[in-house]
C-alpha cells in the first residue's frame, strides 16, 4: 500500500472516531439463520440533513457479537449514497454501489470484534443534502449467504486485511 493511501485511510479513520455527528444505539439481540437475502434485517428510516451547508452524515452505532455476519444495505434513496462503517478494533468497510443503482450494501463476513460499529451514510461525493433513506441491518450466524462475497475491510489496523474498494 503506498504512503498517501495510507495516509488518507488513516485520515478518514481518525474522522470517523472523532466525529461529533449525533448517534443512534441499535442494539437487536437477534442472530438470524435465514438465508434469505436481508430476511430478518431491521429496517431503520434515515435523513441526512444539511445545516447550513455542512455535510454532515447520518450515523448510528450497531451492535454485533464476534464473528458474526452484519449486512447493511440502503434500499431506498434520492442521491447517490455510501456507507462506511468503523469497526471496534478500527477496522473499516465502505461501499457506494454494491446494492446497485446508488445503493451502498457492506457486507461484513465475519466481524473482528464484539461492539458498537460505527456506521455513516452520507451523500457519495461529500456533498451537503436533504434527503431520506431507507437502510436494513441484519445479523446472521457466521458463513451466511448474506455475506457472501463480501470483501475484506478498506483498513485493517492489523495489516493482515486491506483492499481498495
Amino acid at each position: 500500500m503506498n504512503r498517501l493511501f495510507s495516509a488518507s485511510i488513516i485520515s478518514a479513520v481518525a474522522w470517523l472516531a472523532s466525529s461529533q455527528a449525533a448517534a443512534t444505539d441499535l442494539y437487536d439481540p437477534s442472530v438470524s439463520t435465514t438465508t434469505t437475502l436481508n430476511g430478518s434485517a431491521v429496517t431503520l428510516s434515515g435523513t441526512l440533513n444539511d445545516t447550513n451547508g455542512n455535510p454532515d452524515p447520518w450515523t448510528a452505532e450497531l451492535f454485533a457479537d464476534a464473528n458474526e455476519c452484519v449486512r447493511l444495505l440502503v434500499t431506498s434513496t434520492d442521491f447517490d449514497a455510501k456507507i462506511t462503517v468503523l469497526a471496534p478494533d478500527g477496522s473499516a468497510y465502505r461501499d457506494d454501489n454494491s446494492g446497485g443503482q446508488h445503493r451502498p450494501l457492506v457486507r461484513i463476513a465475519s466481524t473482528p470484534v464484539r461492539g458498537w460499529y460505527t456506521v455513516h451514510v452520507a451523500h457519495f461525493s461529500g456533498l451537503p443534502t436533504i434527503a431520506n433513506f431507507t437502510l436494513k441491518y441484519g445479523r446472521y450466524n457466521a458463513g451466511n449467504p448474506n455475506c457472501d462475497g463480501a470483501p475484506g475491510p478498506i483498513f485493517d489496523p492489523q495489516g493482515a486485511r486491506a483492499a481498495v474498494k
